[in-house]
């Protein structure tokens, strides 16, 4: 079959079709603290991961809000990423990244709300503030310059002091009531110290051979005394002011009297063969991380009144390189970096008889050379939660608010192509994004064989109705749409369907700039070639350092580097097959990135012949360059898969197939964090009331399933939305899931994007 005639039975018929009708309003039917010392530990009024207090409403403008950890990574990438335990799944979410100076190395935060990094290679320290209301960092301004190469942060009351190693002094600074810094001055240190420990009044410099104390805490540091100690390597205070010191040899703990005078109270050996690299507190004890020549090992003490008890009664070994270590505010939970594999270990911290037991919980990627790890306790939002529907055939986006239970209520608003800057006849929306902050929705909107349009909507209140549509030029027919996790980059995949003369040509990927949520091209070479013709959707990897496109007619996944300090790309990754050791696939369609970072699954829409079932190639990401590794796929129990969403924690992966028979596969792994998990083989086939099921979303809060049904020829006005509430883990029989809701959307409903909610 031509291609064209190919896709003409998909997603793009729907386009080639359409014409503008009316309004397309849809209808309803109901059916260290941190490594190296370089801040201080806080302990929360709440602990972390509580429920909270009430359920969210589905009326717009009103919000539910819960305690939550923030874990904040600065790395080589001069960039500070940041992730956040969601209360509501458990999930560790990825937040996007914030540009930071040159060679971040160490991170504090004020009054949980004002976050300060310090960039050792050009001496500044750079400044951020929490947003709770987005649950987003935003730059408090230009860097402020601190000294040649700080390397360690702490916050003693109301002044920052960062530790410069370039020439061993110590910088004070003055916090403001906005979070912004003012110098005070600075002090040459009596010997070189290596890390800054903050304690109630006091500060702790850290040295090879002893420890400093400083009053601190009401301007510039004063009257030091030194402890000795040999073969420091990095130290934390706990609630009460006790300190405990990580050594080469062993782990040690003070108590500290007015001043901060310190008293020996004992110390623990360290595990055999253990290089110690960090030390954190935790909610009863001690947390320290180093490396073996097996790789990472972490290890938990029991701590009280700086004694420590011993030997370590949980451990826990892992590959790569531990670079700093942190605890959740509530003591829960304990984050590693690993700056080999450009990870951040996650471990559940369980009470038991005889102390506490660390188990693995989760491995997330971060950006390239995680450098320090700090956790501080933050309240998140609970935005009302929205399902964006895109119908092609009535160029219409329709805002549904999730009810409580998932099911959806009467759309609250829709745009037609009335508004659209050109003049296509035949223009309708082909994908849509949201932007990280849920300010902004964009749209890519289609146009056979001519120039199309990106589409902005501003979303007020946040992911709420959309407000009036503002256009700029795409290129020609585009389809799929992404924005960068830092929020400040746009991307549009130009199909480039087909030109003036009927033929093919190769596609484009045309990248924007994001000021207050509006695009605007990125100037001179922001339109990237594919390899490929017709590149369908887009996915960027959770770290924003990678851009993926599906190649429909090459059965190919082409790899984008994103330029960080201008959103340009280059190629990552060369050239990719598409298939699995499962299957071959063919003519990939949708791209997902599982929320660790590490693995990519794309649907293969062109399984057919004599085969009796489709395939989802499985794909690893290098966290290095970004290339793609083949990995074991799976088969799908019917032809033709497209829609693809996976759960907030990546245990269960939804998979609907385009062939007439209305086909839903789930499928499940037990260890989704690990790098090496597979998926369960044989899916679990999830009932409903649909014949083409091939556009999936979920809700934010992963509890329902939303499924597009009947985009097919020649009825494109018989679209419909079902509705699947999603069972526990526990139960994973086809009869756990129930359809709760069908609404019919009379157009071609092609995508749909959930809002609001943590996500």
């Amino acid at each position: 079959m031509a291609m064209k005639s190919r896709i003409a039975l998909s997603l793009l018929a729907a386009a080639l079709l359409a014409a503008c009708q009316g309004s397309g309003s849809s209808s309803n039917s109901t059916s260290a603290p941190p490594s190296g010392g370089t801040g201080q530990t806080t302990s929360p009024s709440t602990p972390q991961g509580a429920s909270p207090t009430s359920s969210a409403t589905p009326t717009f403008g009103q919000s539910t809000t819960a305690p939550s950890s923030l874990i904040l990574v600065p790395s080589g990438t001069h960039s500070l990423g940041y992730y956040v335990r969601d209360p509501w799944t458990g999930a560790l979410v990825d937040r996007g990244y914030v540009p930071t100076g040159q060679g971040p190395d160490a991170v504090a935060v004020s009054d949980d709300r004002y976050v300060y990094v310090a960039n050792g290679k050009d001496g500044t320290v750079s400044a951020y503030a929490w947003e709770s209301q987005t649950d987003r960092l935003t730059s408090l301004g230009t860097a402020i310059a601190s000294g040649p190469q700080p390397a360690s942060l702490a916050v003693v009351g109301s002044d920052l002091y960062a530790l410069n190693t370039g020439n061993d002094t110590i910088t004070a600074f003055g916090v403001g009531t906005n979070g912004t810094l003012t110098v005070i001055g600075s002090i040459t240190a009596s010997a070189p110290l290596t890390g800054l420990v903050a304690g109630p009044g006091v500060l702790y410099g850290l040295a090879a051979d002893g420890i400093t104390t400083f009053s601190a805490g009401n301007g510039m540091p004063s009257g030091p005394s030194t402890t000795p100690l040999n073969g420091i390597v990095a130290g934390a205070t706990d609630s009460a002011g006790n300190l405990y010191v990580l050594t080469s040899s062993g782990v040690y703990g003070y108590t500290a009297a007015g001043g901060g005078t310190l008293t020996s109270q004992n110390s623990q050996p360290l595990p055999s063969g253990l290089t110690p690299v960090a030390i954190t507190v935790t909610g009863n004890g001690l947390a320290i991380t180093g490396n073996t020549s097996s790789g990472i090992e972490t290890a938990y003490y029991p701590a009280s009144g700086g004694t420590i008890s011993g030997p370590p009664v949980s451990s826990l070994s892992g590959r790569g390189t531990a670079t700093a270590i942190t605890a959740s505010p509530g003591g829960h939970y304990v984050f590693v970096s690993n700056g080999a594999r450009a990870d951040l270990l996650a471990y559940t911290l369980s009470p038991g008889g005889s102390g506490a037991t660390l188990t693995s919980s989760a491995v997330l990627r971060t950006r390239l050379a995680p450098t320090a790890a700090l956790s501080v306790p933050v309240t998140v939002t609970m935005q009302p939660q929205t399902l964006y529907v895109v119908n092609q055939s009535t160029t219409s986006i329709a805002a549904y608010p999730i009810e409580p239970g998932g099911t959806l209520g009467t759309p609250a608003s829709a745009y037609t192509c009335n508004a659209c800057t050109t003049n296509i006849a035949d223009q309708g929306p082909s994908a849509a994004a949201i932007a990280p902050d849920g300010l902004h929705l964009y749209a890519s909107d289609w146009a056979q064989a001519g120039q199309g349009d990106v589409t902005t909507f501003a979303m007020s209140p946040a992911n709420g109705p959309l407000g009036a549509p503002s256009s700029l030029p795409a290129g020609q027919s585009p389809m799929g749409i992404a924005v960068d996790p830092s929020g400040r980059y746009l991307y549009v995949a130009n199909s480039h369907y087909d030109d003036s003369t009927g033929q093919s040509t190769g596609g484009t990927i045309d990248a924007y700039s994001l000021s207050q949520g509006m695009p605007s091209p990125l100037g001179t070479g922001y339109r990237t070639q594919v390899y490929g013709n017709y590149p369908m959707l887009l996915a960027i990897d959770p770290t924003g350092r990678f851009l993926y496109s599906s190649e429909f007619a090459g059965s190919l996944v082409d790899a984008f580097a994103i330029n960080p300090d201008n959103g340009s790309l280059t190629p990552a990754s060369g050239v990719l097959g598409m298939g699995s050791a499962a299957a071959t696939g063919t003519n990939p369609w949708t791209i997902v990135i599982g929320p660790s970072g590490r693995h990519l699954y794309v649907s293969d829409n062109g399984n057919g012949g004599s085969q009796t079932s489709g395939v989802v190639s499985i794909f690893t990401i290098n966290a290095q360059n970004g290339t793609l590794t083949s990995d074991n796929g799976v088969d799908t129990t019917d032809l033709k898969p497209l829609g693809l969403v996976m759960g907030p924690k990546g245990r269960r992966l939804y998979v609907a197939m385009q062939n007439g028979s209305g086909a839903l596969d789930v499928f499940v792994r037990q260890n989704p964090q690990s790098a090496t998990g597979t998926w369960n083989y044989t899916p679990t086939v999830i009932p409903g009331n649909f014949t083409n099921a091939y556009g999936l979303a979920l809700s934010a809060d992963g509890k329902t399933l939303y499924v597009l049904d009947d985009c097919t020829a020649p009825n494109y006005n018989n679209g419909s939305i079902q509705a699947i509430s999603i069972p526990s883990f526990s139960d994973m029989t086809s009869v756990g899931y129930t359809t709760i809701g069908q609404y019919a959307t009379h157009a071609c409903t092609v995508q749909a994007v959930a809002a609001g909610g943590f996500n």
